[in-house]
């Protein structure tokens, strides 16, 4: 009898272990770590700016976690805080002329990396994967959370 538990929970820390380490390789060039990675591709996603929670929300990070990575980012010139809005929860984090190419370097990283992990796989199966990815995750959340299904 197949244990799902156990299959499933190894392929999915199998699948998260390789992520970081192909972040980590491929970002060694550039000084970056994983969580700063992650920022400036969502950053550069919204050229317009994002706000610091919503920069939480994407990354699936806390507030000080964000706050660190940010302040990292800022001295390396990557990114600034356009502070027009006033208030400090509502200013925009933009990337800066280097941020933006460094982000366009990070998103073709990126699709080359899943071009080659998606190899072999047909474009109905992986958005089906995709689908039933989302639910398991939305399912396990409830879960967590002590809420019904």
């Amino acid at each position: 009898m197949e244990n799902r538990y156990e299959k499933f929970t190894s392929l999915i820390v199998g699948i998260n272990r390789s992520i970081q380490k192909i972040k980590n390789q491929e970002m060694q060039e550039f000084g970056l770590k994983g969580n700063q990675v992650q920022c400036i591709y969502y950053l550069s996603q919204s050229l317009n700016g994002l706000t610091p929670f919503e920069v939480c929300q994407l990354c699936e990070e806390d507030k000080a976690a964000i706050s660190r990575t940010i302040k990292n980012l800022e001295e390396k010139g990557l990114v600034f805080i356009d502070q027009t809005q006033g208030k400090k929860y509502r200013n925009l984090i933009k990337l800066t002329e280097q941020g933006l190419i460094l982000g366009e370097q990070i998103q073709n990283i990126i699709k080359q990396k899943l071009e080659i992990a998606s190899k072999g796989i047909q474009e109905i199966d992986r958005k089906k994967l995709y689908e039933m990815l989302e639910i398991i995750n939305k399912n396990l959340e409830k879960l967590s959370k002590g809420e019904d299904i």
